[in-house]
């Protein structure tokens, strides 16, 4: 009866020791997606072989890049998969073998997506009055769920019908305003996980230049050596951009004209009367661009171009002194005589004399000459 027992024990062990065990370390596994993890296979018993297969049941070979098989020693194997993708995921399966016995151990890899920012520039610039596109853009498995915050409370589309929380969870201001400028926090959440992350976005919003013109007509009298000053005063956020410029062609400082610094000031030196018409004052940024005109008008003081002198004999039937000028606008010629003076289709009570004008000429005629 010992004999039987001693027999039967012996018969236990020696098929013990000969089976094999598959056990795998760890026993599942999650991956986020771009990282590298390894598993480990190890055998109990004899194996002759040690080989990893793909979730699609292809034999994993040494040579592959992303996935790597390397036999450890007799009883181990690695299967190391490195930057992770999401068609890594599935089922692994460790396989031992040694003549006719086999055993195999599995491992379930999934693969997820943490939380990315793939798109959330900052900072984001609107014009006034735009509807504003806050973007956003987050990737994460499963689709994570999106709050918006700003100045440090969440946002309630509910109580100001200019936000809404669109589709494609980007936040949109309709007609934003420059009250609205400043830091907004998107925050994303995937609750499986318990996993959340947040970026802050500057949001900027630019105002359209506005000009104010000091003079919108400036009354100029041509001189050598005068100075005339065209201003302008430009608002706008960011800071514009301030250029004046004539018949499109846009003004410097050099012998003609003088800017100040902020070029908000043109003086016109030697002003003539060819400096007369529209100058434009230009002020931009990058919510675009206003312009104001600012008229100058040029006077040209009268000055007498023509004078002939003449010599009468007394009693002589009549004698004719021509006066010319020039001005702008065109002068009035004014005879003088003593205390008396004579103008345009003017007379002498007595008819001796007579004035008469045509344009820039005037011509004064005396009859019997004494």
């Amino acid at each position: 009866m010992i004999q039987t027992m001693d027999l039967i024990w012996a018969l236990l062990f020696f098929g013990y020791a000969a089976s094999l065990q598959v056990e795998i370390t760890p026993m599942q596994g999650e991956i986020s997606v771009g990282e590298s993890k390894f598993f480990l296979c190890e055998v109990v018993g004899d194996a002759k072989d040690i080989d990893w297969y793909a979730p699609n049941g292809e034999k994993l070979l040494p040579n592959r890049q992303d996935i790597i098989v390397n036999r450890n020693d007799e009883s181990s194997s690695t299967l190391t998969i490195y930057n992770a993708d999401v068609d890594n995921a599935g089922v692994y399966k460790c396989v031992a073998k040694n003549a006719d016995k086999e055993s195999q151990g599995t491992v379930n890899v999934k693969i997820f997506q943490k939380i990315t920012f793939k798109n959330a520039p900052s900072p984001q610039e609107f014009n006034e009055g735009d509807d504003a596109d806050i973007i956003c853009d987050v990737v994460s498995s499963p689709p994570a769920s999106i709050i918006w915050k700003h100045k440090g409370s969440k946002i309630q589309v509910t109580k100001d019908v200019r936000f809404k929380i669109m589709g494609n969870n980007h936040l949109q201001i309709r007609g934003i305003k420059k009250t609205d400028e400043g830091a907004y926090t998107c925050e994303a959440r995937v609750m499986a996980r318990g996993e959340i992350d947040l970026k802050i976005i500057k949001v900027i919003v630019n105002v359209l230049p506005s000009i104010r013109t000091r003079q919108s007509e400036v009354n100029a009298t041509a001189d050598i050596t005068s100075l005339w000053m065209l201003a302008c005063d430009a608002d706008g956020f960011p800071e514009p951009t301030v250029t004046w410029a004539r018949d499109i062609i846009v003004l410097e400082s050099d012998d003609k004209y003088s800017l100040n610094d902020d070029v908000s000031e043109l003086i016109i030196k030697d002003v003539k009367k060819v400096d007369e018409g529209d100058y434009t004052c230009i002020a931009r940024n990058k919510a675009g661009e206003k312009e104001e005109e600012v008229s100058l008008n040029v006077f040209v003081q009268p000055r007498i171009t023509y004078l002939d002198n003449q010599t009468a004999s007394e009693l002589e039937e009549q004698i004719t002194l021509t006066c010319e000028a020039s001005g702008d606008p065109t002068p009035t010629i004014t005879w003088s005589f003593g205390r008396r003076f004579f103008t345009e289709g003017e007379q002498s009570l007595d008819g001796n004399v007579m004035v008469r004008s045509h344009a820039r000429v005037s011509s004064l005629t005396l009859k019997y000459v004494q």
